[in-house]
């Protein structure tokens, strides 16, 4: 159970960032990651994690 919620919310945080992306294409990296963390209430670094698959998150 614990890991579907979290493939759900590894999809959702991707899915988020990707639409970030197309509506502020001018904004840096960092500033599309502090804004996704925000929002799904976890760290910048959690973001860049899951975005490139890294450690747990791959």
């Amino acid at each position: 159970m614990a890991k579907t919620h979290l493939k759900t919310r590894n999809q959702d945080v991707k899915r988020f960032f990707d639409e970030l992306c197309k509506r502020h294409p001018e904004w840096r990296l960092d500033a599309l990651e502090d804004k996704t963390a925000a929002r799904f209430y976890i760290s910048p670094r959690t973001v860049r994690a899951i975005l490139k698959g890294e450690g747990i998150y791959a």
